[in-house]
């Protein structure tokens, strides 16, 4: 009952820590400037969404708002997303692209849906633009998982998908500056050969944040394809379009982690319910065991973030 409220006001008192070099965090330096507003809203949006969603489409079977909780714990534990960066305002348009396309589920209607959520994903990759590879994913869970394609659907997904970018190509014309657009289409194209350079380039905190979300999500994961006859078909369906986009995301994190830090909050969006669906529905000894262990986990991934942070104000 008080768990959403208490992972609020957590996330409130961290978010005051300051992240500009030369600073550490003690309360009496606390900084919050307009980039951490930002980044504030958005993470606040992300948790609204979340709990609609679960609301809306009973991710989980039993009253419960650990999905949003589990987001709000770990962006507050992530020192690196207490600023604005494109990868959170692209999380934003990928919860509400989830939000969209669920609500397609079998509808004969699913039209107006299948719009907004391909328009969102189109605005997020604006943002992230390899959020764009994420269109033939959402075809396929409309197709199998949803069923709720039509031809009627498609030309709204196109509709959707191209709306984004008419707007910025007018203002961009009307404006006389392409370079965006250019910046864009690069940005999109490009591709590194894996190699262990580009592993190296990571951070102890990068290297942490992507093993603390991936390694519940990947248990999440497991425990739900294990148990998933106990859910209703619908929730079921959705909860193989989370499945199936957190293995393609961590897929592309592992191909191209140079892009981690713009695609951690599309891994902690994607991964929350299925890390919410296991600690909700599971009540062992072993299970409560593990659910203080991922709590330490992300206090330890706080004070990694934040004591780098403070090492920076001892050294100055």
């Amino acid at each position: 009952m008080f768990t959403l409220p208490v992972c609020a006001v957590i996330t409130l008192l961290l978010w005051g820590f300051p992240l500009r070099e030369g600073e550490g965090i003690f309360l009496s330096r606390l900084s919050f400037t307009v980039p951490h507003f930002v980044a504030l809203v958005c993470v606040a949006l992300i948790a609204y969404v979340l709990v609609e969603m679960n609301n809306v489409n009973m991710l989980i079977r039993v009253r419960s708002r650990l999905v949003s909780s589990v987001w709000l714990v770990s962006a507050a534990a992530m020192p690196q997303l207490h600023t604005y960066s494109h990868g959170l305002v692209a999380a934003v348009c990928l919860s509400v692209a989830y939000y969209q396309l669920f609500k397609t589920y079998q509808a004969p209607g699913s039209q107006l849906n299948a719009f907004h959520s391909a328009l969102m994903l189109s605005a997020g990759s604006l943002f992230v633009p390899h959020l764009l590879f994420f269109l033939p994913f959402f075809l396929w869970h409309q197709t199998v998982f949803l069923r709720s394609v039509t031809l009627r659907s498609l030309g709204a997904v196109l509709l959707g998908l191209a709306m984004p970018f008419v707007v910025v190509a007018g203002y961009a014309m009307v404006s006389g500056d392409l370079s965006f657009l250019f910046r864009w289409a690069e940005t999109l194209s490009l591709y590194y050969a894996v190699s262990s350079e580009a592993y190296q380039t990571l951070t102890l905190q990068q290297w942490a944040s992507w093993a603390v979300i991936s390694l519940w999500g990947w248990i999440g994961m497991v425990h739900y394809l294990s148990t998933s006859y106990r859910d209703r078909i619908q929730t079921r369906m959705l909860l193989y379009v989370f499945v199936c986009q957190f293995l393609a995301i961590e897929t592309f994190v592992a191909l191209q982690p140079q892009h981690l830090d713009d695609w951690m909050p599309l891994l902690m969006v994607t991964s929350a319910p299925l890390t919410a669906h296991f600690f909700a529905l599971t009540g062992s000894r072993f299970t409560n065991a593990l659910f203080l262990v991922a709590l330490l986990s992300f206090c330890a991934l706080g004070v990694l973030g934040f004591w780098q942070v403070d090492l920076r104000f001892l050294s100055c």
